[in-house]
């Protein structure tokens, strides 16, 4: 079902979603306490969420595009759905407080952003499903993958607490969270000096 030419893209990001799924594992396992478990902020257990929803998409759509005789309609409708569910239960979730509009913005704007993909690999899926031999909307959906894992590493980056500067800075829905962790440790580092002197 799959015209030949998208085998090797999709054989490269099943591998790649493989390994990212493994070390979001691993990234979260240094510091559960700080971005899965009930005592995190909602903030963290969200980019989590949605990191692990997106390369779970991409890897289980490109998996299911390698199987013979194997409609990849399916796959991506449901995988589109189950998108589509978390990123408006996500989204929802942020916003209980209803927050200032810089942090509607710092937070919404991935959740928006993944859940125009997931909508647009469902309507790519109804054409898959209706027209399985149409090379067209397997293109528009390998695009869509490649979409999809750059929000998972720059939601992933965001995880680690990696500090960025400029406008994708403030755009980090953990702003404020890594503005109050960076006020801590300078002024832990402060307390630090006075115990020396």
């Amino acid at each position: 079902m799959l015209p030949s030419e998208y085998t090797n893209f999709f054989i490269t990001t099943a591998t790649a979603g493989g390994a990212l799924i493994g070390l979001l594992f691993v990234a979260i396992s240094l510091a559960p306490e700080r971005v899965v478990l009930t005592s995190a902020p909602i903030e963290s257990r969200i980019v989590a969420g949605s990191t692990f929803t997106a390369i779970m998409n991409a890897f289980f759509i490109s998996l299911g595009a390698l199987l013979p005789h194997t409609n990849i309609g399916w796959f991506t409708i449901s995988f589109g759905i189950i998108g589509i569910l978390n990123s408006l239960n996500q989204g929802r979730a942020l916003l209980i407080p209803w927050p200032s509009w810089q942090n509607v913005l710092r937070r919404m704007w991935l959740t928006v952003l993944s859940l125009y993909i997931y909508i647009y690999e469902l309507v790519c899926s109804i054409q898959l499903l209706l027209s399985p031999t149409n090379g067209t909307p397997v293109s528009y959906l390998a695009l869509s993958i490649v979409i999809i894992y750059i929000i998972a590493l720059l939601r992933a980056w965001e995880l680690l607490g990696a500090q960025r500067t400029g406008l994708l800075a403030w755009l980090n829905p953990l702003y404020d969270l890594n503005k109050g962790d960076s006020e801590t440790s300078t002024q832990q580092a402060s307390g630090e000096k006075k115990d020396d002197v």
